[in-house]
């Protein structure tokens, strides 16, 4: 999973990156630094993402492969 996944599942929520980080129990800051690419998403916020948000963490971890592959095989 990358930052604009992260951020476009907080647009999803219709939340600002205030609101997205309590209830992820994240500063605003770490928010835009995840989105930015600044700071990778950790195990642990993932897991809170997955259960917090309702979202199969499989899913996430499928995005996160995708990517990677992507990066091996670009188009």
């Amino acid at each position: 999973m990358n930052g604009n996944l992260f951020r476009a599942l907080r647009m999803r929520e219709g939340m600002t990156q205030e609101e997205f980080g309590a209830k992820l129990n994240l500063s605003k800051s770490a928010i835009a630094n995840i989105e930015s690419g600044r700071r990778p998403i950790s195990d642990k916020v993932r897991a809170r993402l997955a259960q917090k948000f309702e979202i199969d963490d499989n899913l996430l971890y499928f995005f996160e492969s995708y990517r990677k592959m992507e990066d091996i095989f670009p188009n």
